[in-house]
């Protein structure tokens, strides 16, 4: 199973790269591979719509259609399982 997944942050590089290792490395484990770009928070109204799932790593105040997580638990550790869960959850739903 292939799916998009956007990785946006502040600076889009940064933070979303750590999330983006980790989740890519999660899905693939649980057989979804993973076709992902980053992004600034900025960018993202202009992908809403082209992409399976958002993770963002900082406060999006723009209402989406696209399914969007807060990675912030991928970051500090804490409920990152929980997190890394929902994603697959999400991909396979």
């Amino acid at each position: 199973m292939k799916k998009n997944i956007v990785f946006a942050c502040s600076s889009g590089i940064a933070t979303s790269t750590v999330v983006a290792e980790k989740v890519v490395e999660h899905c693939k484990g649980h057989g979804i591979d993973v076709v992902y770009q980053q992004a600034i928070i900025g960018e993202l109204p202009s992908l809403d719509n082209s992409t399976d799932l958002i993770v963002v790593t900082s406060q999006v105040e723009t209402k989406l259609n696209t399914p969007l997580v807060n990675a912030l638990p991928i970051i500090t550790g804490v409920g990152e399982e929980e997190l890394l869960d929902k994603i697959i959850k999400l991909l396979k739903g």
